[in-house]
């Protein structure tokens, strides 16, 4: 796959994500205020764990030819990382 197509859809992910992290936070908003401590911690985890995300995409864009490639294995973990995340903390916060 080209650069740009990775890159292209790396940031799609990222904004999917944002979209899920910022709905699990109105959740966790709306919800009993026990449950609102722990699930703070995991927005915070999940928001650093994009940034991340995006920050890699965003050094991955401007290497050359060879190196991206190399990068973009490591986004792809780092996007791996996050959906397994995300979909654990939206299933903790339904049960």
């Amino acid at each position: 796959m080209k650069k740009e197509k990775v890159v292209a859809l790396l940031h799609k992910r990222i904004n999917k994500a944002s979209k899920k992290i910022d709905e699990l936070a109105l959740q966790i908003h709306l919800g009993k205020a026990d449950a609102k401590k722990a699930f703070d911690e995991r927005i915070k985890s999940l928001e650093s764990q994009k940034i991340k995300l995006r920050d890699e995409v965003h050094h991955m864009k401007y290497q050359s030819t060879t190196a991206w490639e190399d990068l973009a294995e490591g986004c792809q973990n780092s996007w791996s990382e996050m959906k397994i995340s995300l979909r654990k903390a939206a299933d903790d916060f339904k049960a």
